[in-house]
């Protein structure tokens, strides 16, 4: 017979603290306003820059900063965070309510979303890329297809045995794709898609090629869509355990579906409390 009393939090407030300031700082601190490195420690176990006079703790400026729990309770939270485990399961392993574990919980999302954000601003996908669209949403009532009531429609972009990119969109029209082709992809590409009429102009930017589907065309000697089509399958069941998805908070469950698929065969621990001690972007 199974025990099933909650798990022992398995890193010490020490060793916890210990571990977001090495990632936070590398070793050495510096005064976050004017990078100077001579610093006093206060009282209050802040610390006093002696250049620019500003007063800062360990976290001032991270996302660390908005947690009110034990560095510790958010390691073992990081930690099921990573394995997966729905927020409503937690209680059983961290004695903390439901409420704390999910604003914890969107806090993760949001860092990997401006994660995102961040690097999509100078990216650029280049060699084999495969576009497509898909709908996300559970079942409703009314019509179906592409024009249902309720659903999310989302354009994601696979670079070959690279990584995929998400954005949700409000309907799949050229002109609405067009401007995010232009502004992710590098011309003399070779972009896959199905046989949606919108991707004609594609053929003005680089190699175009099509997967007939209405023809049960697949797979052609190379032509294809298994990656994107891969990632929607990933994503769609990495959300399905959620048992629903706030829809004001779906662009944070997407970007971490999408980081998970980019990382899938790295340790994601180490990635996602390095981006809880990086600085929080100005909205």
């Amino acid at each position: 017979m199974l025990n099933h009393r909650p798990l022992q939090l398995a890193i010490s407030v020490t060793r916890s603290r210990a571990f977001f300031c090495q990632l936070r700082w590398g070793g050495r601190r510096t005064c976050p306003r004017c990078s100077h490195r001579q610093l006093y420690r206060l009282s209050s176990d802040q610390f006093k820059c002696r250049a620019c006079r500003y007063k800062f703790g360990e976290f001032t400026g991270t996302y660390m900063s908005r947690v009110r729990i034990p560095l510790e309770v958010v390691a073992h939270l990081l930690y099921l965070f990573v394995l997966g485990v729905p927020a409503y399961r937690v209680r059983w392993y961290v004695p903390i309510n439901l409420t704390t574990v999910e604003r914890t919980f969107r806090l993760f999302r949001q860092a990997l979303y401006d994660r995102a954000a961040q690097k999509l601003e100078a990216l650029r996908l280049s060699g084999e890329l495969e576009l497509d669209e898909a709908m996300f949403g559970g079942h409703r009532k009314g019509k179906r297809g592409w024009g249902a009531h309720g659903k999310h429609i989302v354009f994601g972009i696979y670079q070959r045995a690279l990584q995929v990119v998400t954005f949700p969109v409000p309907d799949r029209q050229w002109q609405t794709l067009h401007p995010l082709i232009e502004r992710h992809t590098e011309r003399g590409s070779v972009y896959y898609t199905d046989e949606f009429q919108g991707y004609v102009a594609l053929e003005l930017r680089g190699k175009h090629e099509r997967v007939t589907h209405k023809r049960d065309e697949y797979v052609r000697a190379g032509v294809h869509l298994n990656g994107i089509e891969g990632f929607w399958s990933f994503a769609k069941t990495w959300l399905y355990h959620y048992r629903g998805v706030p829809r004001e908070y779906f662009p944070l469950y997407l970007k971490e579906s999408e980081f998970r698929f980019n990382h899938r065969h790295e340790d994601l621990f180490p990635l996602l409390a390095r981006s809880l001690v990086q600085l929080v972007p100005d909205h």
